[in-house]
């Protein structure tokens, strides 16, 4: 489990419908193209005012963190996912999109009332001596 949180942000209006239709293909993406445990891929999408290039044109912010999984061959592959959905849901020309790739440092991670470590030994995350789920 490496714990992903995906953050997107768009100017575009978007119904109650292609929200879950986004926030669904989104988690696909993070459990069959990066390989992260659906259980912990956290997917969040929010409508924001503001302009890109003094256009108020269809532009989205998407922001991408995890403590493993960020690599160049991953990381490209999640973008063009990523781009696709945010083509075909809201018209976002590609570029008008930018996508950051974020690695956390597991000491710098909290969940579960603390910082999560890798125990090596089990394979498995730790946070305050028991196994993250």
């Amino acid at each position: 489990m490496s714990m992903p949180g995906v953050f997107i942000q768009t100017n575009v209006d978007y119904s109650e419908s292609t929200k879950e239709a986004v926030l669904r293909k989104f988690n696909k993406v993070m459990v069959e193209v990066a390989h992260k445990n659906e259980e912990a891929v956290m997917v969040t999408l929010q409508k924001v005012d503001g302009a890109m290039g003094n256009s108020n044109e269809p532009f989205g912010f998407i922001d991408v963190r995890s403590m493993n999984g960020i690599d160049h061959k991953t990381n490209n592959d999640v973008c063009a996912a990523m781009t696709k959905i945010m083509q075909e849901e809201f018209g976002i020309d590609p570029l008008r999109l930018y996508i950051t790739f974020i690695h956390i440092p597991e000491t710098c991670w909290g969940l579960m009332g603390g910082i999560a470590i890798w125990d090596s030994k089990s394979r498995v995350w730790v946070v305050n001596g028991e196994p993250c789920k």
